[in-house]
Order: C-alpha cells, then structure tokens, then sequence
C-alpha cells in the first residue's frame, strides 16, 4: 500500500468523524469565499451610470441645503454631461411605523430623467407626469409593497406645510432598484417653504473617465465658498450611508477571522485525536524504517486532505451562498447586490489557499508531536 492508499484508509477508519470535520471545512470556505464576494461587491457599480455619478452636498451635514445658484456653476464644470438639483425628505403612507416609510424625491423631470437614467420612465408616463404639477413617479419596489397602481392618490404624511404631501402617481420606473417617490421641484418647494435651496445636487458627467476630474474641480470651486459643499462619487455616497450602519468591512472581516479561528480549533482537536488513536501505528511504521518526517507527513497529509475535499464542497456553497443572498435581496433596494455576489477566480482561490493554509497549520502540533515521541513509548501504550 502505498502513502496515498494509507492516508485514505485512515480517513474511511472513521467515516463520521470525517465526514463532520469534512464539512465544518466546506461551510467555513463557503462562508469565507462568500464573505470575499459580499465585500467586492460593495466597491463595484450596482447599475450601468453610478459610476459615472458625482453628488454635491453640503459639507457641514448632509441634512443642511446649498443654494440653487450653484447649478450654474456646476453645469460649466469640463467634463458635467447633465446635473438635477435634488431634494428628499423620509414621509410615511397610513402611519409612522417604520415599515410604512416613503423616501420622497424632488427635482426637475426632465434634468431627474437625465441624469437618473437607469429610472426608464415610459414615454406615456413623463408625460402625464409633466401634464400634472403635483404628480409623482415611483419606483417598483413602493409599488410592489404597498399594492399602488398608476392614478393612485397618495397622502403621506411629511415634514412640509400641514404635515401632509398629496400627490397622484402618473408612472412607474422600469429600474427595478428603486423604491422611491419623485414629485416636482416646484410643488416641493411650495410645500416646504424653501425655495431657492437644495440639499444637493446629482450630476452625469460625461464618461467614467471625468468622474476624478470633475470631482476634483467642484472640490477646489467650492472648498471657499460661502457655503462649503462636499464632493463625492455616488458609489461613496451610497458607502458612506453602509457605513451608517456600522464598520461594513471590519464586520465582515470579524466573521471571517471568528470562522478561520473555529475551523482552526476543529480540525486541530480532530487531529489530535487521530494522532492519540495511532500511536500504536506509528511505533510500527517506525521499526519499519519509517523516518519521523514520514510519520509526520503522514498525518500532515490526512489534515490536507480535509482541507482539500472540504474546499471543493466549499465552492459549490460559494455559489449558493450568494444566490441564496441574491434571492432575499431582490425585493428590496439592495437588489443591484444580487448579480455581483458571484465568485471570481480570485476570490475562490483565497477560500481554497485559506482552507489549505488552515489544514496545514492545525495539523503541525499533533503531527510533529507524534513523530517525536520514542518508538519504544509509542509501541508500548495502551491506544
């Protein structure tokens, strides 16, 4: 029998024991490589325009309004394609329970429409929206949830003028990562009493490649300016709200150093345990003329075995961890995650190394500690 042979048998000796530690493997890779996804994920582009995106708000909050007047000078930025001075307040359908809660939207149609471009609003619909200066759009998402149709009359309750906005829904978005509600600038800012202001300003500059341009000239432009704005792609805006919600990519790699740390501990006593069962074996293969490198290597080899067979079932876990992730999130404003979360080589080739890498160091001690140990100790315990 040769090496290979000796290390399978040794692992079909307890089939449970190893299909168990077999598994713990495959879960901790598939929960590793997933978390690698998620985490490009985040940094790539959710739609086809937003990274040819660039938001200017104010610098002191984001809650605080800067004046219309810097629209024109936005728009003869070199490299601005289309810019909608864009205002948006949280308002609430039936009652203020959280599930209930409406991000209302305002800006011009057809600068919104531009800039906005993944929103696809039909034809038919921009023009009933036009028609009626106090109608709305909405996104698929608030249509799906709350059961509206087209010609729908809204009342949510809102911090405006008598605490109420009315509106009537003239179309719905074909991008189906919208859950919002887009009225007119004009009837807005009637409602809020704050012409003249927005909260910020959403610009298209004309390729990617402007993105970095652009911004770095809106940042010098404003960086004095009576009211200071700050200057962001939208992917870091869209990052910057994640991040309300906590340190996103420590989070992540907390799981993921929790998760090495439990396989660590698994596979190890595992081992140990192997390696307490063959001392009898070992003292056996080493009258034989095995040296105490053989021996070790011998139970190196069970560990990377473990780790191999637990990352090839682990990369199928990969695929549906992330399809599992991409079904729960495609009702929702995070539906744009749902095609990204699908491993690259990249990602799977660290699961993989990690898994191997972690095989490898939890079989070290058991192994180098039986390989040292007298013949004569070996053979002569009791198993």
């Amino acid at each position: 029998m040769n090496r290979t042979g000796f290390v399978l048998k040794q692992v079909r000796a307890r089939p449970l024991r190893s299909s168990l530690t077999v598994a713990a493997f495959a879960l901790s890779v598939g929960l590793l490589g997933f978390l690698l996804v998620l985490n490009d994920a985040l940094q790539k582009d959710w739609s086809q325009y937003q990274g040819q995106r660039v938001i200017v708000t104010a610098k002191a909050s984001m809650f605080d309004r800067l004046p219309i007047a810097y629209l024109s000078r936005i728009e003869g930025t070199p490299g601005v394609k289309s810019v909608a001075a864009f205002d948006f307040i949280l308002a609430f359908w039936k009652d203020s329970r959280p599930e209930n809660q409406v991000p209302l939207g305002a800006s011009g149609v057809d600068e919104l429409l531009d800039v906005y471009r993944e929103a696809d609003v039909p034809a038919a619909a921009v023009a009933a929206w036009k028609a009626d200066p106090t109608g709305c759009v909405v996104g698929p998402i608030l249509m799906d949830k709350f059961g509206w149709k087209v010609g729908d009359r809204l009342v949510l309750k809102a911090p405006v003028r008598g605490g109420v906005l009315e509106t009537t829904i003239r179309g719905v978005m074909r991008y189906k990562l919208d859950n919002g509600v887009y009225v007119h600038r004009k009837y807005f800012e009637g409602m809020t009493g704050e012409p003249g202001k927005a909260a910020m300003f959403w610009i298209l500059a004309a390729t990617k490649d402007d993105v970095q341009k652009v911004t770095n000239a809106l940042e010098k432009a404003f960086d004095n300016a009576p009211y200071p704005a700050n200057v962001m792609t939208e992917k870091q805006w869209q990052l910057m709200f994640m991040q309300m919600l906590g340190n996103v990519k420590a989070l992540i790699g907390s799981i993921g150093l929790a998760t090495a740390f439990a396989l660590l501990l698994i596979t190890g006593n595992t081992l140990a345990m192997t390696a307490r069962e063959r001392r009898g074996e070992s003292g056996v293969l080493r009258v034989l003329g095995f040296g105490r490198l053989e021996v070790a290597g011998l139970l190196l080899a069970e560990a990377v075995f473990y780790g191999v067979a637990g990352a090839v079932f682990g990369t199928g876990l990969i695929y549906a961890f992330g399809r599992f992730a991409g079904d729960a999130l495609d009702k929702t404003q995070l539906a744009g995650m749902g095609p990204l979360l699908v491993p690259d080589a990249g990602s799977i080739l660290v699961a993989v190394a990690a898994s191997g890498l972690l095989a490898v160091v939890a079989g070290v001690v058991p192994a180098v500690g039986l390989s040292r140990r007298p013949i004569a100790e070996l053979i002569r315990e009791p198993r």
